[in-house]
């Protein structure tokens, strides 16, 4: 009787009855934290094949191309920022304290700028690509926007545009990647009270 064979599998194709959902997404949080740290074009697919132990085709099977595993990468990154910042802007606490746990969580780990990374990604990404990532952006403002335009009905912030207030606020925060801001403060927390205060209080005397 002759001996059973298994058919090949294709190149890159995960062994049956392997995790595929768990290799994808230690691809997806590898890839995210690539991208965040270096930006989009230092970072190759066989570096992150390399740190996640798997072939460069076995991402291939996952995802379809670089620029197709930067956006789902970052569009998953920037769901988590926006659920983080959801949850810290729903916890107890006065509006200052709530933004400090917002940007300590957001300096726990430097990454390159946010504008920076898009405008060198561009020219790979398609405009679908480009919308997705945007969209997932806009919602991490518009959480900040929806709690800035409650403390604007309490009478505790001045009436102002609250997206306008979000963009600024995020845009405060990425001081903090700037090379020698963070040694200015012995710790990040240190850091984030300094940078909420300016932004709440801004850097003139009051009357």
């Amino acid at each position: 009787m002759s001996k059973k064979t298994n058919p090949p599998r294709s190149p890159g194709r995960p062994k049956a009855g392997a995790d595929q959902a768990s290799a994808q997404s230690k691809i997806l949080m590898t890839a995210s934290r690539l991208f965040m740290e270096y930006g989009y074009e230092p970072v190759s697919l066989q570096q992150i094949a390399s740190l996640c132990g798997v072939t460069k085709a076995s991402i291939y099977y996952h995802f379809s191309s670089k620029p197709e595993l930067f956006t789902v990468a970052i569009t998953s990154m920037m769901a988590m920022g926006m659920q983080q910042t959801a949850l810290r802007m729903d916890a107890p606490g006065t509006l200052q304290e709530r933004l400090e746990k917002v940007a300590e969580g957001r300096m726990q780990q430097s990454h390159v700028d946010t504008e920076t990374m898009m405008r060198e990604a561009n020219t790979y990404l398609n405009a679908d690509q480009l919308a997705q990532i945007r969209e997932a952006e806009v919602r991490i403002y518009e959480v900040l926007a929806t709690h800035f335009q409650r403390e604007m009905d309490s009478g505790y912030l001045r009436s102002a545009n609250p997206m306008l207030l979000a963009h600024a606020f995020t845009s405060l925060l990425m001081l903090a990647n700037r090379e020698g801001v963070r040694d200015m403060h012995e710790t990040i927390a240190e850091l984030a009270e300094e940078l909420v205060a300016l932004f709440l209080e801004g850097a003139a005397h009051k009357a």
